[in-house]
């Protein structure tokens, strides 16, 4: 199936905490939504490829991230010459409609917070093509080329996507 994607997926959302719990157990490294015993928002985009939507986890940005040039799989989110967060598409997850939530920013209670989603967006946005065409080639690499040399290290750095759209299909199924 085709990869597509919409301005209506250009949106910020959070995905059910015991799906991606359920889903860690399959992969190594899931990002989990329970941090020292304090529920922190998983917070992302959603992009369709090859009929899944696939949600993108935001990470804020760190000290070694200002260092490191962006790539294939590692895009930076800059607002007025700021990293505001990282989009790493290694660590894209398929996720079902029904269990992701679209964050209505402007409803927001914290200000701050609001003002940083809001930063974010605007920084998306601006490179929404960047991150649909790379997300596409990271998966097309991954899935249909990934025993070539060349792909290798990009292999290493992602999440088996079959296998995780195979568990998302078991999950919606028993629940």
């Amino acid at each position: 199936m085709p990869f597509r994607i919409g301005e209506e997926f250009m949106y910020l959302y959070t995905v059910d905490t015991d799906y991606i719990d359920y889903l860690s157990k399959f992969q190594d490294h899931i990002w989990i939504n329970d941090e020292n015993q304090r529920l922190r928002p998983y917070v992302g985009i959603v992009l369709d490829i090859g009929g899944y939507k696939y949600f993108a986890p935001l990470s804020s940005p760190k000290a070694k991230h200002l260092h490191m040039a962006e790539r294939l799989d590692f895009i930076k989110l800059e607002y007025r010459g700021q990293l505001k967060a990282v989009i790493n598409l290694n660590n894209i997850i398929p996720v079902p409609d029904t269990l992701i939530t679209k964050i209505d920013i402007d409803n927001l209670q914290d200000k701050n917070y609001k003002d940083l989603l809001n930063i974010e967006m605007i920084a998306i946005r601006k490179k929404q093509s960047i991150i649909t065409k790379n997300a596409q080639s990271v998966y097309s690499k991954v899935t249909k080329y990934g025993t070539e040399d060349k792909n290798s290290k990009l292999v290493t750095l992602c999440y088996d996507f079959h296998l995780l759209e195979q568990k998302s299909n078991e999950y919606i199924d028993h629940v």
